[in-house]
């Protein structure tokens, strides 16, 4: 019986632009999946630069795949009928390679999903010869692919970019399945869990010090064109054909991954940026600009007088309240923008000084009535809630500070979002203790009780219990796999992650607190600084 995704993928396919499409024989066969919605997915500029970069290569024929959308997931159950490619409709199963590009952490339910509807066993010790080499690689596991190490065979730590060609060769060799994994292991920047004994609770794995990985960086923007390779209606982006203007961050936030996942900080030159967006005007009449730091960029306002004199309207991903300018607010402005995002993260100065983002209440209040001035009259602010030395005073402040911007600036709207704060690996705080999810939930309670009924105010707060998962993935250890497998077999909601770590045993605290360990489960994993540069492609 055909399910219903035989139906859905064709049609989205239909209505695609870019898909590359290229005869299996003889080459590498890799399906390149994004751990969740073909939405979601869609909307990651990494997922597609990665599938062109593979695609570009003619060894290679990419395909992608996605965790079903609830009915056609659904439908698959029922019918018993395997996950299957978009631009091919073959099963996973068939494939050389399956190849998970991961951002978040909350995601890795998503990786035992597609491989258990491939038809495939979820753990790597029970996969053979038959089966497709399983990789990963993104953010959430450049910073610690432990937690995935027993469901996945090769992990790329960093970009993809410098070694993608050496990789693909590695994996071309035509090799046993042993073999295979051991050659893409000498690839700088690539880890095999199998040659990295698990060091158990609270541990790393154990290995000789000419072991450890390398995190890698393209050093050089220009020579990669990095922008929207794929274009779709149904994504959150699909109205725009995305740039990427900057990448990594040079500030130095004690809470942010950016800069320990993707140093240095570069820029992607006006020329560049332009050449790009002209790609993209023949299909869009928008460009967004991508990057952790786009509002930093030193020719931002180059940049976007260029695209608006190109006739495109112009999307900025982030902006930062002390970059903020008139002359970048008049050209959102005109692209018919009506709110943008600035993120103070705590609500007062000083907790925002103690966590390496010293923006001052003053600044920010500036930025929001210059955007007022400048016609856009929505604002939405991003805060953490539980950031080390936080109080009951810090967590008053963002009411505050949120009714001064309302009474003060002329914004007609504010919309705040505010979430757990999670330690991360990789930055200063990746030792620090997560508060518990109750007082999570009694801290984010306070917001909305000050704010609920303040009229102009939109409240947007994640959940307390869903921000401690994502802290004990983060920072989780081996261990995590089986709980990994076992939750999305129960399901993937909250109760089943709890019976998961149950019946595995894992606790929750032996990610979420402090810890003074010499060692931490991602102590092998070497700053990029002493990568080997990558040349332009």
């Amino acid at each position: 019986m055909p399910s219903r995704l035989e139906q859905t993928i064709p049609r989205r396919v239909q209505s695609e632009i870019g898909a590359v499409h290229k005869d299996h024989g003889g080459r590498l066969r890799v399906c390149l999946v994004y751990p969740n919605t073909y939405f979601v997915g869609m909307s990651s500029l990494g997922f597609q630069t990665v599938y062109h970069l593979l695609n570009s290569d003619p060894r290679v024929v990419c395909e992608r795949a996605f965790v079903p959308d609830p009915d056609d997931l659904a439908n698959l159950a029922r019918t018993g009928s395997p996950l299957i490619s978009y631009e091919s409709q073959t099963p996973l199963h068939q494939f050389d390679v399956i190849a998970f590009s991961i951002a978040y952490e909350l995601d890795y339910v998503g990786v035992a999903c597609t491989l258990r509807l491939a038809k495939l066993p979820v753990m790597g010790a029970d996969r053979d010869e038959r089966h497709p080499l399983v990789i990963a690689g993104g953010a959430a596991v450049s910073i610690n692919p432990e937690p995935l190490a027993d469901l996945v065979e090769l992990f790329v730590i960093g970009e993809a970019e410098p070694i993608i060609g050496e990789l693909v060769a590695a994996l071309s060799s035509g090799s046993n399945r042993e073999e295979v994994v051991a050659d893409a292991a000498r690839v700088l920047g690539v880890y095999a869990p199998v040659h990295h004994e698990s060091g158990g609770a609270g541990v790393p794995p154990a290995f000789p010090a000419a072991r450890s990985v390398v995190r890698q960086y393209a050093r050089d923007l220009d020579g990669w064109p990095t922008h929207s390779r794929l274009l779709t209606d149904e994504t959150e982006f699909g109205d725009l054909f995305l740039v990427e203007a900057s990448r990594g961050c040079g500030r130095g936030c004690k809470f942010c991954v950016t800069p320990t996942c993707y140093w240095p900080l570069r820029w992607r030159s006006v020329g560049r940026v332009m050449e790009s967006a002209g790609q993209g005007l023949a299909h869009r009449d928008a460009i967004g600009l991508v990057g952790a730091a786009a509002s930093d960029h030193p020719d931002i306002e180059e940049i976007a007088r260029c695209i608006r004199a190109a006739g495109a309207r112009l999307s900025l991903s982030s902006l930062r309240a002390d970059t903020l300018t008139p002359g970048l607010i008049a050209a959102l402005a005109e692209s018919g923008a009506r709110s943008i995002t600035l993120a103070p993260e705590a609500g007062s100065d000083r907790l925002r000084a103690a966590i390496g983002k010293p923006i001052s209440d003053e600044r920010l209040i500036e930025a929001v009535r210059m955007a007022a001035r400048g016609g856009i009259r929505e604002v939405k602010l991003y805060f953490m809630v539980g950031l080390p030395g936080e109080g009951a005073e810090e967590v008053g402040a963002i009411p505050n500070l949120v009714r001064t911007c309302l009474r003060t600036t002329g914004v007609t709207r504010l919309t705040v979002a505010a979430a757990g704060f999670v330690p991360k690996p990789g930055t200063p705080y990746e030792r620090e203790p997560m508060v518990p999810p109750a007082e999570l939930s009694r801290r984010l309670r306070a917001v909305r009780d000050e704010l609920r009924n303040e009229r102009g105010v939109k409240l947007a707060l994640e959940s307390a219990n869903w921000s401690y998962l994502e802290g004990i993935l983060s920072r989780g250890d081996r261990r995590l796999g089986r709980a990994i497998a076992r939750a999305e077999e129960l399901g993937g909601n909250l109760a089943a992650w709890r019976r998961a770590l149950a019946e595995m045993g894992v606790s929750a605290e032996d990610s979420t607190r402090q810890t003074t360990e010499a060692a931490l489960p991602w102590a092998f994993i070497r700053s990029a600084r002493r990568a080997r540069p990558s040349s332009a492609g």
